[in-house]
C-alpha cells in the first residue's frame, strides 16, 4: 500500500468527486436504457463522456489505487479513458441525431422522412471516423492507408448513388424549411396545383382538383417556386370583375355588392369583402369584387355562391348588371381585286 498515491490537492480532490459522481450517474444511465427507454441512450452517452473525462484526470493516483490489476500501465489505461470518451463521444452525436433530428425535427405529419439507410449511412461515417481518430491519436498507428480507401469506396458509392442521395438530401432541406405540409394546397414550378397528399425522402405526392396523382421528385421541389395557398395563412383573396351601366349610382352599386357577399357563408369577415369602382370601360361601369376564403379548396364553390349572392342582391335591389361592348369595324378584302390595281401600276 505504500505505493499508493492519494489525493492531496484541491484539484484532485474535485477530480475525485466527479470521478465518483459520473460513475454513479453512468451507472444510473445504464439501467435507464437498459429499463425505461431507449431514448436514455443520448443521456448515457453524455455522462460516459464526463465519466471518461473524470477518469483521465484522476489516472495518476487512481491507477495506483486498484486499477494496477487491470492495467498493466498507466499509459494503458490513458488509453482506455481517451478511447471510451472518443467512442462515447461519437456514440451521442449519432443518438442524438436519431433522436432529435430524424425521429423529431424531420418528423411529417408523424411519418420519418429519411429513410433508414440514410441513418445507418450516417452513423457508419461517424463510427468509422471516430475509429480512425482512435487508431491514429491514442495508438499512434498510422491510418493513411486505411483513410484513402475509405475515402475511395466513399467516392465510389456517392457516385453510384448520386441521384438517390441528391432526392435524400433535398428532401431533409424541404424538412428543415418546410415550405409545404402535407394537407397543403399548393402549387410547385409550372406543375398543375392540388393539396400535398404524402412527402417521403424521394418525392412529394401532389392530388390535382381534377383528383389526378403527381409525383414530384425532392429535387424538383426544392429548385422550384411554391405557392404555398395554405401556410402560414390559410385565407386567400379572390378578385372577380363585374360590369354595370353607366350613369347609374356608384356608392348604391357598391353597398348592395358587399352586402351580398357578407352573406355567404365561406366568406371572411376580417378581412371584411369590398367592390372598388374601377372606371367606365367598353361602355360600361367596371367593378371589381375582392373577397376573401378560408379554405383554398373551398374556392371554387365560395365563388359560385358568391356569384348567386350577387345576382340575388342586385334582381331584389332592382339593379341589373351589363356587358362591355366593343365596336369590330369589318371591311370586306378583294385579293384579285388588289393584284389587278397593282399590276396597273405596272
Amino acid at each position: 500500500m505504500s505505493d499508493v498515491i492519494y489525493p492531496d490537492s484541491l484539484g484532485q480532490i474535485l477530480a475525485l468527486a466527479a470521478f465518483i459522481v459520473f460513475a454513479l450517474t453512468s451507472l444510473a444511465a445504464v439501467l435507464a436504457t437498459s429499463l425505461v427507454t431507449r431514448n436514455n441512450f443520448f443521456y448515457l452517452g453524455t455522462q460516459l463522456i464526463l465519466f471518461a473525462l473524470a477518469l483521465r484526470m484522476c489516472a495518476d493516483w487512481i491507477f495506483s489505487f486498484g486499477l494496477a490489476e487491470i492495467f498493466s500501465t498507466r499509459t494503458s489505461l490513458l488509453r482506455f479513458a481517451d478511447t471510451l470518451a472518443l467512442v462515447s463521444f461519437a456514440f451521442t452525436i449519432d443518438m442524438g441525431l436519431r433522436i432529435f433530428v430524424w425521429r423529431r425535427i424531420l418528423l411529417r405529419s408523424g411519418k420519418q422522412a429519411v429513410p433508414p439507410l440514410l441513418m445507418g449511412a450516417v452513423g457508419f461515417f461517424i463510427y468509422l471516423l471516430c475509429f480512425l481518430t482512435v487508431v491514429q491519436f491514442v495508438f499512434g498507428q498510422s491510418v493513411t492507408a486505411l483513410a484513402t480507401v475509405s475515402g475511395a469506396l466513399a467516392v465510389i458509392l456517392g457516385l453510384s448513388a448520386q441521384t438517390t442521395l441528391g432526392e435524400m438530401f433535398a428532401g431533409i432541406a424541404i424538412a428543415l424549411s418546410r415550405p409545404l405540409r402535407i394537407g397543403d394546397w399548393v402549387k410547385i414550378g409550372q406543375l398543375d396545383e392540388g393539396r400535398v397528399k404524402d412527402m417521403t425522402w424521394r418525392m412529394v405526392q401532389i392530388e390535382t382538383t381534377d383528383k389526378n396523382i403527381i409525383n414530384v421528385t425532392n429535387r424538383v421541389v426544392a429548385d422550384s417556386p411554391i405557392r404555398n395557398f395554405s401556410y402560414p395563412n390559410s385565407v386567400m383573396r379572390i378578385k372577380d370583375m363585374i360590369y354595370f351601366p353607366v350613369g347609374h349610382d356608384i356608392a348604391t352599386i357598391q353597398q348592395v355588392l358587399v352586402a351580398a357577399i357578407a352573406n355567404v357563408p365561406e366568406i371572411t369577415r376580417d378581412p371584411a369583402p369590398s367592390a372598388l369602382f374601377r372606371g367606365n370601360k367598353e361602355g360600361a361601369a367596371e367593378f371589381i369584387l375582392r373577397y376573401f376564403v378560408r379554405d383554398y379548396g373551398a374556392k371554387d364553390k365560395a365563388t359560385e355562391n358568391v356569384w348567386k349572392a350577387v345576382l340575388a342582391g342586385l334582381e331584389k335591389a332592382g339593379l341589373h348588371h351589363a356587358f362591355p361592348s366593343r365596336q369590330v369595324d369589318v371591311r370586306n378584302f378583294s385579293p384579285v381585286a388588289e393584284s389587278r390595281s397593282a399590276g396597273g401600276a405596272d
